[in-house]
């Protein structure tokens, strides 16, 4: 008898032991969800040596481990452009872009196992839109140096994305479909509605106009319209007539580029769905995204303390975030549904095996089972804390010498919530200069 407790004893502790090392290194996937909420936080109330000392203080707790190393890319990347480090930003951003990719490819030539792993141990290959709006704030940092060029580049590498959206996103469904050898997923996508950013083609549009480039600036100009078009078809968006741009293909019109930027990047937040199938108790965990609500209605500019005009909203972010976000969302589900079934298949064969052995240690078996169901189970909420989430921009014309520009950022009620003052000097050389700010609340 007494050998007989001794052997349950034993298997119980032979099964504890390895869910109990599985639920703790699951636990650092919470830490990263805080440190992530702390650089929301930091960043949107602007003092950027502050998200600076955050991040590295991440880093000497090795928060961001090495698969999480395309966030660690993107959100330095933005802080350091946003203190103006503009080298230091493109390379962190250069950075990201490189792992994306190599990391996407990764993905696309797994097999059946990674297809069932938690999704939070996994290299994150970053979202598609993070893999675009990149590109956006490169190009800006090549403007700031005068480098259209450069800029160029970055624009026509945004551009080529949107367009191959619906094409990498199907070829990620497709190729899961043909890894996963369960029989059990329907590997799908949803179609991306969305393969035009205005903020591309604006931006492009300036550039290739300032280069001495008409004809590319006016095919630009014209999927301007298009974007509007494709970002109303979204829901919120309201359009504007691209008559009111067409001096941005007169580089003599402008030499000032006004840029703002506006709230925050969609939320991820856990979804969890627990169901009995086949006399197996599943949960599977898998993230949805909401938008961040801004406080801003409109963004002024104030010319020398006398002129006023309203900056156009060029792109809203956010919504074309959501949109290709939707588009990944099954492929998502499919694998959060597999991974429920690898774990319920798997730890009913471990409890049945015990059971068979010794009926008081199968019961602890199924009972730790079901716990860690529950507790393993966790959605990925990685994402691009820093990521803004409306583009505004308006070019003008500034007479030469020093001008004040002040950007006001107003509430529905016509309220400034925030303003930033900046000393613009115009010579008979001047070509463009950028004034570029931020208000993420």
């Amino acid at each position: 008898m007494e050998q007989k407790t001794e052997h349950s004893n034993s298997y119980c502790i032979r099964i504890l032991f390895p869910f109990l090392l599985l639920l703790i290194a699951g636990c650092n996937s919470y830490l990263l969800d805080d440190a992530q909420y702390d650089l929301r936080n930091s960043f949107a109330d602007g003092d950027y040596s502050q998200s600076e000392q955050l991040l590295k203080s991440f880093d000497e707790r090795d928060l961001y481990k090495g698969k999480d190393a395309v966030l660690w890319n993107l959100e330095n990347g933005m802080i350091y452009r946003f203190a103006g480090k503009y080298d230091s930003s493109t390379t962190f951003l250069h950075q990201a872009e490189l792992d994306i990719e190599n990391n996407y490819t990764k993905s696309i030539s797994v097999g059946f196992e990674s297809l069932i792993a938690n999704d939070n141990k996994l290299a994150y290959d970053g979202e598609p839109y993070e893999d675009i709006y990149l590109n956006a704030f490169k190009a800006l940092n090549f403007v700031h140096q005068k480098d259209w060029e450069g800029a160029l580049v970055e624009t026509r590498r945004m551009s080529f994305k949107m367009e191959q959206l619906d094409i990498k996103i199907k070829g990620l469904a497709d190729a899961f479909s043909k890894a996963d050898s369960s029989g059990r997923g329907e590997w799908e996508s949803n179609k991306v509605n969305i393969q035009n950013s205005a903020f591309a083609h604006y931006l492009s549009t300036v550039l290739y106009a300032k280069t001495g480039n008409p004809d590319n600036a006016r095919i630009e100009f014209e999927k301007i319209g298009v974007a509007f078009r494709d970002q109303a078809a979204l829901g919120n968006y309201e359009p504007f007539d691209t008559k009111e741009l067409e001096y941005l293909k007169n580089p003599g019109t402008y030499n000032v580029l006004l840029t703002s930027f506006t709230g925050q990047s969609p939320i991820k937040y856990q979804n969890d769905v627990r169901l009995f199938l086949d006399k197996s108790y599943l949960k599977f965990s898998f993230p949805s995204i909401e938008l961040y609500q801004t406080r801003v209605h409109n963004v002024r500019a104030v010319i020398n303390g006398k002129r006023d005009l309203n900056l156009h909203l060029i792109e809203e972010m956010d919504l074309v975030s959501k949109e290709i976000y939707q588009a990944k969302q099954p492929i998502i589900y499919t694998r959060a549904f597999l991974r429920s079934l690898f774990k319920a298949g798997g730890t009913s064969l471990i409890s049945d095996a015990i059971e068979e052995e010794s009926t008081e240690a199968g019961f602890v078996a199924k009972v730790l089972s079901l716990l860690y169901k529950e507790a393993s189970e966790k959605a990925d909420l990685r994402g691009w804390q820093t990521m803004p989430g409306q583009a505004w921009m308006h070019a003008i014309n500034l007479p030469i010498g020093t001008n004040t520009v002040t950007l006001e950022y107003l509430s529905s009620t016509g309220q400034v919530l925030y303003a930033e003052e900046y000393e613009v000097d115009i010579t008979e050389n001047t070509d463009l200069e950028l004034i570029e700010s931020i208000f993420s609340k």
